[in-house]
């Protein structure tokens, strides 16, 4: 029979990784409610301006692109706020496609522009552990 405490450890997790961007922090508690509208909960949130060096290691999958050098010192023009939101469930690549349609939305709410629109979100796994090594 399994303790509680062992029970507890074998309900799958999913997690997810945004970034509020610059200029947007305003926004912080709108955002955040419209992720709980739908399920997920703050496990950790974290308020930083990122340095240039940082910027650009979070979005070096761009570095070859005309828009990476603006982008990466729009990112480090002021503080940002990263949020890992949990909840139960398994993790898969459903998982980043169904966030990324809720950060679609919340572009078209508050976005000005390609680069300034709002939220950045992780796309995998794989990108999400990066992602959140640069924050925390």
């Amino acid at each position: 029979m399994k303790t509680i405490y062992e029970h507890v450890q074998s309900i799958p997790i999913q997690k997810i990784f945004v970034i509020i961007k610059p200029g947007f922090l305003q926004h912080s508690q709108s955002i955040i409610e419209r992720f709980k509208e739908v399920g997920w909960r703050v496990e950790k949130t974290r308020v930083k301006r990122l340095l240039l060096s940082e910027a650009e290691l979070l979005y070096k999958v761009h570095k070859e692109e005309n828009f990476y050098k603006p982008l990466c010192e729009y990112m480090s023009s002021d503080i940002t706020r990263a949020i890992i939101f949990s909840k139960s469930g398994n993790q898969s690549k459903s998982t980043f496609d169904k966030v990324s349609k809720l950060k679609d939305e919340i572009r078209k709410e508050y976005g000005e522009s390609d680069m300034r629109n709002v939220l950045h979100s992780s796309d995998s796994q794989e990108a999400m552990d990066y992602e959140m090594g640069i924050y925390f």
